[in-house]
This record gives structure tokens, C-alpha cells and sequence, in this order.
């Protein structure tokens, strides 16, 4: 009989290393910890997420906005999100 896996702890860690990330980066940024799935949906204060896409975009950065929200993934290496914060302030801070 062979024994459960214990559950997969790397994307909770990836998790926790964006959310500190943005902190950091983008402090007045606004997310709640997801209970499933694999992005963060952060609510961008006093700017509509489409227009913010658009911004990004001409940084180099896409993202997948709706209204009030962007979508980032959190599956990436850490260094990566580490990196993908600081990209994601280069427009914020531009507007």
C-alpha cells in the first residue's frame, strides 16, 4: 500500500514571494490570497485595469485586466516574480 503524497508546498511559497513582492514594490496595491488557481487578482487603486494594461504594455509588460483588476500569475520562479513586481511599479509609477 503506498502512502498519500504529501501536498505540494512550492506554490503556496510562490505564493507568499509575489505578496511580498508587491508589498514592497506596490503598497497601495490591493489583492486577496486566492483559495485556488494559480494568478492573484489585484484591485488597482484609482486607475481602471484596462488603462493600466494599456500603460504596461508600452513598458513591455502584459497583463490581463478587467475593470478594476489585473491578473498575475504566481507560478514562476522566484527571482522571476521578484522581477515581475518591479516590472509591473516601472508603468504604475509613469501614470
Amino acid at each position: 500500500m503506498s502512502r498519500p503524497r504529501p501536498p505540494d508546498t512550492e506554490p503556496l511559497r510562490r505564493l507568499a514571494h509575489l505578496e511580498a513582492a508587491l508589498r514592497a514594490r506596490l503598497p497601495d496595491w490591493r489583492w486577496r490570497r486566492p483559495d485556488g488557481g494559480s494568478a492573484l487578482w489585484i484591485e488597482l487603486p484609482d486607475m481602471d485595469a484596462r488603462v493600466y494594461a494599456q500603460v504596461a504594455l508600452r513598458h513591455g509588460v502584459e497583463v490581463v485586466p478587467d475593470a478594476t483588476h489585473i491578473r498575475v500569475p504566481f507560478t514562476l520562479p522566484a527571482a522571476t516574480l521578484t522581477e515581475l513586481a518591479e516590472r509591473l511599479g516601472r508603468p504604475w509609477d509613469s501614470r
